[in-house]
């Protein structure tokens, strides 16, 4: 993306919205910040909101690092350090993440807006001891309130186990959204004229095959067992890379990394002992299935085990078949 829309645009944007909060911030005697009461949506109000608690941490976290990125003296960057410092805790009870404080989630909604730290803003993630048990609890109390369990409520479910690395989860949830909303002719239909559901399937898969956050780009990081053969080319990763992998047998077989504008590379990969098979490129391991890769920008790198030609990125074969139309 273009420097200038970054610094002119879209710093401004979120320097206004996240500066918004800051009068509906009060400290207590221990020093702790707490929101005033604001509003989780579609469901109602509450203080210590879980929806902005997460957005304002995520916020001013996203301000502190573009600020470095881009050189930016921002007045405002000791109060947003002092924020991240002092923020309360995202609110629990004993099913998991709560509305807000003294609101717990006792009524069926379709959304996750109160789970929004575990995705997609990873505050939360699994490289962290304890928020994955915490995740599938607050998942789980979601998904057991009937009434107004809906497609996206099956979708978001389905990338919060895949943000955890749980693919055969991610998957189960995926099938129902499959089982409630799509139709013999294979078009979505629910409750009305909406196109975010069958938009956020489309993510869930992708979240499966691809990821990037806390710096690093992670390949096939939540594929379900039954896939054994996949493969996609060309999916875009924070850091502005082009990925393309190959999947065969249940091992991956093959990683290409294009880079967009020379940021660092952090890959984590299942691949064994892989190696440079194309590019003039240096890969370190760092540790736990980490690689460091020095691309300078529109570089690329083919990355394979030992032995193996570079994978053609095409079609897989699979054993459903498309019934689309008559017959």
């Amino acid at each position: 993306m273009n420097e200038s829309i970054l610094r002119n645009v879209l710093f401004p944007t979120l320097r206004r919205a996240i500066n918004f909060y800051i009068p509906f911030l009060e400290e207590d005697e221990q020093g702790i910040l707490h929101l005033k009461e604001t509003y989780s949506p579609e469901y109602g109000s509450a203080e210590d909101c879980n929806y902005d608690i997460a957005l304002l941490r995520w916020g001013c976290q996203t301000l502190l690092k573009a600020s470095q990125i881009l050189s930016i003296k921002d007045d405002l960057i000791p109060k947003w350090q002092e924020i991240i410092e002092k923020l309360t805790d995202y609110p629990q009870d004993e099913n998991g993440m709560m509305i807000g404080k003294d609101v717990p989630f006792s009524k069926s909604h379709r959304h996750y807006s109160h789970l929004l730290m575990f995705y997609p803003l990873y505050l939360l993630n699994a490289e962290q001891n304890g928020s994955k048990e915490l995740m599938e609890k607050s998942v789980e109390h979601w998904h057991s309130l009937p009434g107004n369990i809906l497609g996206y409520t099956y979708t978001g479910a389905s990338s919060l186990y895949a943000a955890f690395g749980e693919g055969d989860k991610a998957l189960e949830k995926l099938n129902g959204l499959f089982a409630r909303t799509l139709r013999p002719n294979t078009m979505y239909m629910e409750s009305g004229p909406v196109i975010e559901t069958p938009l956020s399937g489309a993510q869930c898969i992708h979240d499966m095959l691809l990821q990037s956050w806390g710096g690093k780009i992670r390949v096939f990081p939540a594929v379900p067992s039954q896939w054994k053969d996949v493969q996609f080319q060309d999916l875009r990763t924070e850091g502005a890379f082009l990925v393309s992998a190959s999947r065969e047998g249940g091992k991956t077989t093959g990683i290409r990394i294009k880079s967009l504008a020379g940021e660092p590379c952090i890959l984590r990969t299942d691949m064994v002992n892989p190696i440079v098979k194309a590019g003039n490129v240096t890969l370190t391991p760092i540790g736990r299935g980490e690689y460091s890769l020095d691309l300078k920008k529109g570089e690329s790198v083919v990355l394979t085990t030992a032995g193996d030609a570079i994978p053609v990125i095409g079609p897989v074969d699979g054993q459903g078949q498309n019934f689309f139309g008559l017959q």
